[in-house]
């Protein structure tokens, strides 16, 4: 009996503690739109990746944050959307010349600008990324 209850207590002891999968993780989606991170943009290389610089007192990038996430299924597989911050992110506003938010950039593999454009929703990241 003694036996069971630690079984059972460990078993329920990992499932509480086990990191639970998000709807976001679970589809592969979530990682056509993610928050920049140099291992993330790195990681996707091999993808159309565009920076999306934003900043959360901004209601033009609150607006092109929400439909992009509304709006997630018709991101193409091979583009990838890193909704980078603009307050905290400024080397890669340096980088890019980035000079106020509500900004996007298209990269090639090697990081270098291929298209720079200000505003818009997902309706203009599609755009400027179909080949």
């Amino acid at each position: 009996m003694n036996r069971t209850v630690t079984l059972l207590s460990a078993a329920l002891f990992a499932t509480l503690t086990a990191p639970a999968a998000t709807a976001a993780q679970a589809t592969p989606e979530a990682t056509r739109y993610q928050p920049y991170t140099k291992a993330a943009f790195d990681a996707a290389r091999g993808t159309q990746r565009v920076l999306f610089f934003a900043a959360s007192w901004c209601p033009n990038c609150r607006a092109a944050d929400a439909d992009i996430v509304r709006n997630l299924a018709r991101v193409p597989a091979g583009v990838t959307i890193f909704k980078t911050d603009y307050d905290k992110e400024g080397a890669l506003k340096k980088q890019y010349g980035i000079t106020y938010q509500h900004t996007f950039v298209l990269v090639d593999k090697d990081g270098k600008a291929l298209k720079k454009w200000a505003g818009g929703k997902l309706d203009q990241i599609l755009a400027n990324t179909r080949k």
